[in-house]
């Protein structure tokens, strides 16, 4: 190869180096917060509700009755709050809103939801970055419900990220995970 064709080489090369990281970027969160803790010393918590959130069971949901009365009652014995959860009751069609503001939405994954093989269930949650305040959230759940998987989602929903200590409830790795509640206590009463 000639030195020409080298240096040519080398200085597109070069510019596409230089070039490439005001173009090239990070897929998106599923999330649409912009701050994350620095330092995990405890679960990340993103933001907080402002206004007490509704569970809505949807029909299509794969979770029972008691299945989620024991989730809510899980986050409600550490200080989170809730109106009345509706099972299997959605007189304001907020199980097909695509951002039901004020309410946590449970329902089946659907087809046009990118959920990975391996991922039990996804929470998706949009924060209002001025006030750092959750206005939504909607869990899709895969048929088969698995113990802690609902109250890790519903730890999404109240705006906590993975902690991947093990044991702890919001372990990003279900094998990994387990009750360990320690930093998930509402400290905005």
């Amino acid at each position: 190869m000639s030195n020409i064709l080298k240096l040519a080489l080398t200085a597109i090369i070069g510019a596409l180096l230089f070039t490439a990281p005001s173009i090239a970027r990070a897929s998106d969160y599923i999330g649409n917060f912009e701050r994350v803790p620095a330092v995990q010393d405890r679960p990340p918590q993103v933001a907080a509700w402002d206004v007490t959130p509704t569970v809505i069971v949807c029909d299509s949901a794969p979770i029972s009755e008691t299945q989620i009365k024991s989730g809510v009652r899980f986050w409600k014995n550490l200080g989170y709050r809730f109106l009345p959860t509706q099972y299997k009751y959605d007189p304001m069609g907020k199980c097909g809103n695509s951002n039901p503001t004020g309410y946590i939405i449970i329902q089946l994954v659907t087809e046009g939801v990118k959920l990975e093989d391996v991922a039990l269930a996804q929470t998706h949650f949009f924060v209002d970055n001025e006030t750092n305040t959750i206005d939504w959230a909607i869990i899709y759940f895969r048929s088969d419900v698995r113990s802690t998987v609902l109250e890790h989602e519903l730890g999404h929903a109240l705006g906590f990220l993975h902690y991947n200590k093990i044991n702890h409830l919001m372990n990003q790795k279900w094998t990994q995970g387990g009750w360990d509640k320690e930093g998930l206590e509402n400290t905005h009463r």
